[in-house]
């Protein structure tokens, strides 16, 4: 996206060229590992000074509270089946939220990277393959002879991917034209050419460019992040599912096992009298 904060941290673009280093996304990487770091000691630490005769202060009771709402409904969407699962999800959204945001700080957002969001996409669907094998054996594997259900099986990796891309790419082209032609406007205003120094200082775009920026860097972020998450919580949840016959052996089997533990209650009963 383009950047509130447009800083060049590591020097000037020469002769108008972009700077490597703000556009790289290895860098972004780094800067995402670093914040996640740090912001992970930093609630440690407040964890570690609270004492347990005080009440907690006011960012602890927050990062908590979202910590277990962000958990309570990973949980209910899958109606509990992945609980383990849930601390990678929830770092699958942190990984896309803060490597999304880190654009407002001169650093390329991190689905810009279509590698990286590949790279999260084949996760997400190396996840669905298991799943589906652990829970209908080979059966997940002999419905992939039906080209639709192999089809099926394949897009997720193309509509994933290129949904968290395209939203993040079409985000910055908006901006990109929106900041074009808000320089012209002026530009015209002022009777000079949209090159100038002159042009470059548009109070149009300092008034309506903040908003882009605001919903495209922090709230579209935001449910892009949340999009995949759920979407891959979908994806395995639909894996997991057995077919109508299987439920009903499995039901019939927890019957026929409450009915064995009851009489053995009423034999045990019956020696105690």
């Amino acid at each position: 996206m383009d950047k509130i904060l447009n800083l060049n941290w590591w020097g000037a673009p020469e002769n108008d060229a972009p700077n490597y280093i703000n556009n790289n996304l290895i860098f972004t990487m780094i800067a995402l590992i670093i914040t996640c770091f740090v912001l992970a000691i930093l609630i440690y630490i407040a964890v570690k000074r609270q004492k347990i005769n005080k009440a907690p202060n006011k960012s602890l009771v927050i990062v908590e509270s979202v910590i277990l709402m962000g958990d309570k409904f990973i949980s209910d969407s899958h109606e509990g089946r992945f609980d383990k699962a849930n601390p990678y999800l929830i770092s699958l959204f942190a990984f896309f939220f803060f490597g999304n945001v880190l654009s407002l700080f001169g650093f390329a957002p991190i689905g810009s990277s279509i590698s990286a969001v590949l790279g999260a996409t084949a996760v997400t669907w190396i996840g669905t393959m298991s799943i589906g094998i652990i829970y209908n054996k080979f059966k997940h594997i002999i419905k992939l002879l039906n080209p639709l259900e192999l089809v099926s099986t394949i897009s997720p990796i193309i509509s994933l991917t290129f949904r968290m891309f395209g939203n993040v790419l079409g985000g910055l082209v908006l901006i990109t034209l929106s900041t074009l032609f808000l320089n012209n406007v002026w530009a015209k205003i002022l009777g000079v050419s949209a090159e100038s120094a002159a042009a470059q200082i548009n109070p149009f775009g300092v008034l309506i460019l903040p908003a882009f920026n605001i919903y495209f860097d922090i709230f579209g972020d935001l449910i892009q992040a949340g999009v995949f998450m759920v979407l891959t919580i979908s994806y395995w949840f639909q894996a997991s599912e057995t077919s109508v016959k299987e439920k009903h052996k499995n039901k019939i089997r927890e019957i026929k096992e409450t009915i064995v533990e009851n009489n053995k209650l009423e034999r045990q009963n019956e020696i105690k009298i």
